[in-house]
């Protein structure tokens, strides 16, 4: 019986240890303070792979998903942009996200500009074909995580336990 829970206990180390580097989702919001569109809220979901992050300097991954809401607009990594919508570390601390698309492709161009240090300074800025512009604030929350193999897997082995147990007594 006791090498059923040391079995169990190893199984569970050898799950968890690598979740450390994986899929990581986070949601954006913010509100245009300035400029043409000012008070318009937007918000958006993106996802980028971690795994090969360092925590070394400044480092930029791409991301694997975005969806981006703007007024009626919706946009996407589909959309075409100035260059690769990527996620910005600085010494393995998340900053922000970088993505610039083209005011000639939609009728309205944007960035999303990552912070120097951390997040809390990221912003977004707008430009339209007519000229008109502004900026706005950029928050950033971790996404509802959604229910994965490696969770089902320590459910399952949690109940394996729980049996084990029983059986004992």
């Amino acid at each position: 019986m006791n090498m059923i829970k040391k079995i169990t206990l190893v199984a569970l180390l050898a799950v968890v240890m690598p979740a450390q580097a994986a899929i990581q989702s986070l949601q954006f919001n913010g509100l245009v303070d300035s400029g043409y569109y000012n008070g318009t809220s937007y918000q958006g979901l993106f996802s980028f792979d971690d795994a090969g992050l360092l925590s070394s300097g400044t480092e930029l991954i791409n991301l694997s998903s975005l969806n981006f809401k703007f007024g009626s607009s919706v946009f996407d990594l589909a959309t075409p942009a100035l260059a690769n919508a990527t996620a910005v570390f600085q010494d393995g601390v998340f900053t922000g996200i970088e993505w610039s698309v083209n005011s000639n492709t939609p009728a309205i161009g944007f960035s999303f500009i990552a912070g120097s240090a951390d997040a809390s300074d990221a912003y977004f800025t707008y430009d339209t074909t007519l000229g008109l512009s502004g900026a706005g604030s950029l928050t950033y929350a971790a996404a509802v995580p959604e229910p994965t193999q490696s969770g089902l897997m320590l459910l399952g082995l949690g109940v394996i336990g729980w049996i084990a147990t029983r059986r004992q007594s």
